[in-house]
């Protein structure tokens, strides 16, 4: 089965490169390209239900992570059927914590940066195009240290009133995160986290971070996330 693949990019040499892997694997085919441009965007539309349908758009180097989230959308729009709906996959040098978790939340299917090999490129499409998820070494080290750091939180006894997500937030409060790190972190907007330290310091029955924060680490959080941060800087 080939795998149709889809090109938007605004960086010609990157779009040369990926070029020139695609054409040495005769499983992939580059049905089409566009920039950045919307309206550029628009032939992606066309190509539905034909034969060149795509099965994986491949965003290069996209300028921006609102770029990226405006990508996803056109391409939802330009393929309703969920069915039948592209993959998306980043390929990019950016590999800063911002681009990547708005490429998460936007919901791209993988994101890769500073491939080692033609061959994990490839790999990874092929990955991506049978609804499977491919993220570089880099970006799963980072997500595999997070979700170690919080295992174990759901049994925590030190605060048995607070939810698992509010056990989550708190522990990053403890580690010495901001609102807006604890979002990017979690994947939520920045609001939703301030709503969620409310209700923590509501049941914590403070009325303040600092105070939070001490009880916090009085039982034990912290330290966890403070060495994931650290660890993923």
């Amino acid at each position: 089965m080939t795998v149709n693949l889809f090109v938007v990019s605004d960086n010609p040499v990157s779009l040369a490169g990926l070029e020139a892997i695609v054409d040495q694997d005769k499983e992939c085919a580059l049905v089409g390209r566009a920039t950045d441009d919307s309206d550029d965007l628009r032939c992606l539309s066309d190509l539905a239900g034909t034969a060149l349908h795509p099965d994986v758009v491949v965003l290069s180097e996209p300028c921006s992570s609102r770029t990226v989230s405006a990508h996803v959308r056109h391409i939802a729009s330009a393929f309703p059927d969920e069915a039948s709906r592209p993959h998306t996959i980043v390929v990019a040098q950016n590999d800063d914590d911002q681009m990547i978790v708005s490429a998460l939340r936007a919901g791209v299917n993988g994101y890769l940066s500073r491939l080692g090999s033609a061959d994990e490129l490839l790999r990874s499409l092929k990955v991506v195009a049978r609804g499977g998820a491919a993220f570089c070494p880099s970006v799963a080290a980072r997500m595999s240290r997070y979700f170690s750091a919080m295992q174990g939180l759901n049994d925590s006894v030190g605060f048995p009133g607070l939810t698992s997500r509010e056990l989550e937030i708190l522990e990053l409060l403890a580690g010495g995160m901001g609102n807006r790190q604890i979002a990017r972190r979690l994947f939520l907007a920045e609001k939703t986290v301030r709503n969620y330290v409310s209700r923590i310091f509501t049941k914590l029955e403070v009325h303040d971070r600092a105070t939070a924060v001490v009880m916090a680490r009085d039982a034990g959080f912290g330290e966890p996330a403070g060495e994931l941060v650290r660890n993923s800087a």
